[in-house]
Parts: structure tokens; C-alpha cells; sequence
């Protein structure tokens, strides 16, 4: 189980989160809706430190820990529970697939390479990708780019993989392919938080949809309580918004630049791995 308690965030004076408090059961699978801003990102990242609350507590099973005043010892604990899947996929670009999805393996598990290679390979081809092992990222499409990302997340044996926007990246052709994988998770139980703005995903797999705004959960509830039987004048005016949005002419996806590779790479290391530096 997952529990937030009081999550506050502030960056410089701009607070981000204000006392956010979220429960998720193992094996649902809660999305996190709302605007540009509200702090959907921001809370998924203080969940495993890549940002640090300022305030408030998080449990992750059988581990909780204060946010504002935890040890180095307990964000790498923390971190061995959770993986992220990021919006831009955040692989390295001079491996291949498979090796991106054994380098958590071998730097943060330790395994030895053979073991690390023979996981990487069946999650490679549980998220279809049993045939492009040896393929660079410049020679896989977004979509296939984001699962190598998705069985990278499965391959550490998480308690919860954390979603921030998997599709937004992605040309609306390949979103499918990406979304029936997370929707595989969901069926074999995995625990997941999703950030996405993809309304029947949520509708179908979600247990949980937690409506976001200026930093606070504005509603919470069953997809069916928030979609249909909406409370709040705001989650309605956003639902409205999105739903016309999403039959409008639909331009070409932007391209995913290369040259920030390395920025990805430690983008997923530190992730993975609480002493690289610059991490809280």
C-alpha cells in the first residue's frame, strides 16, 4: 500500500503542492488528472525523490518515511519499491534496448550480466519487443522507445511503477500499442500511478481518478463517481475542456531531439540510484 500524508512543495515561492493526501492499494491503479501545473508531475517525483517535499510523509509498504527530513539510506529503500516510466523515455542512446533495460540491473541490483540479460529479454518480449533486443533508440519508433522504457520499469520488480505522461510524447498512431501494455500491468496486478490526459484508459483500468488543480486534489473517486456523477464545478469545466479537445484536428507529433541523451540517461540514473549528485 501507498500513502501520502500533508505532501507540501514549494518551489522558490511558488508552492506546487499544498497538503496533498493520496491512498493507493497494491494492485490499483490510480491516474492523476488535471491541467498544465496543478502538480500532477511534481507529486510523482516526490513520491521517489527526485524531488524532495518540504513537508508531509510517504509510505510505501512496509517503509515510511518523513519527506522533509529523510536519510540517503531511506531514499535508496524507497526507490528499490518504485520505478518511473518518464514522458520522453529517457534511454540511453548508445545501448541497445536490451542493454537499457539491464543497466538497473547490473549498476542497482548487481545481477550478474547473463541473469540481467535473460529478465531483460523477457520483459523485452512481454512488451513486444522480443525482436528488436539489439536495436538502438534511434532505430525504434516513439512507441517502441516508451516500451523499452516500460519493461525497463518492469524488469527492477517494483512495488509501484510510476507513469509521468507516457503517451504525450508519442504520435497519436503508436499511443494504442503503449497503452495496451500498461493496460497488461494493470491485469497482472501491478500497482501504478498514472499521469495522463488519456480519458478512456482511465475510465477502463483506473480503480481510483484523482482530479488536480493549483496543488490540491480537487476530487477523488471511482472513474464512473468523477466521469458521470462529477461534483465539482472545476473537474466538470476541465472534463468538458479535454473532451472537446480530444475530437479537434490533431497536428503532427513534435520530434524528440537526440542530443539530450545524456541528460535522460541521468535523468534514469538518479531514479535508480540516490548518490549521484545533485539529488537531495
Amino acid at each position: 500500500m501507498i500513502r501520502l500524508n500533508d505532501i507540501w512543495k514549494a518551489f522558490h515561492h511558488n508552492q506546487v503542492l499544498k497538503g496533498i493526501n493520496l491512498e493507493v492499494q497494491k494492485g490499483e491503479v490510480v491516474v492523476l488528472l488535471g491541467p498544465s501545473g496543478s502538480g500532477k508531475s511534481t507529486l510523482l517525483r516526490c513520491i521517489n525523490y527526485l524531488e524532495r517535499a518540504d513537508r508531509g510523509s510517504i509510505r510505501i509498504g512496509d517503509l515510511e518515511v518523513d519527506a522533509a527530513a529523510v536519510h540517503k539510506a531511506e531514499i535508496a529503500a524507497l526507490r528499490r519499491k518504485t520505478t518511473m516510466v518518464f514522458q520522453n523515455y529517457n534511454l540511453f542512446r548508445n545501448k541497445t534496448a536490451i542493454e537499457n533495460v539491464m543497466e538497473g540491473l547490473t549498476v542497482v541490483k548487481r545481477l550478474p550480466a547473463a541473469e540481467a540479460r535473460e529478465r531483460s529479454a523477457q520483459c523485452l518480449e512481454k512488451v513486444g519487443l522480443g525482436n528488436r533486443i539489439n536495436y538502438f533508440p534511434s532505430q525504434l519508433s516513439g512507441g517502441q522507445q516508451q516500451r523499452v522504457g516500460i519493461a525497463r520499469a518492469m524488469a527492477m520488480d517494483p512495488e509501484v511503477i510510476l507513469f509521468d505522461e507516457p503517451t504525450s510524447s508519442l504520435d497519436p498512431e503508436v499511443v494504442g500499442g503503449v497503452l495496451e501494455v500498461m493496460k497488461g500491468l494493470a491485469k497482472d496486478g501491478m500497482t501504478m500511478i498514472v499521469v495522463t490526459h488519456e480519458m478512456t484508459f482511465a475510465q477502463e483500468v483506473a480503480n481510483q481518478v484523482a482530479f488536480m488543480d493549483d496543488g490540491v486534489v480537487v476530487e477523488l473517486g471511482t472513474p464512473r463517481q468523477v466521469f458521470e456523477q462529477t461534483r465539482q464545478d472545476r473537474t466538470r469545466v476541465f472534463l468538458q475542456r479535454v473532451r472537446r479537445d480530444t475530437v479537434a484536428p490533431i497536428g503532427p507529433a513534435m520530434p524528440i531531439c537526440a542530443t539530450g541523451a545524456n541528460n535522460s540517461a541521468r535523468a534514469f540514473q538518479a531514479d535508480m540510484d540516490p548518490n549521484i549528485a545533485g539529488l537531495p
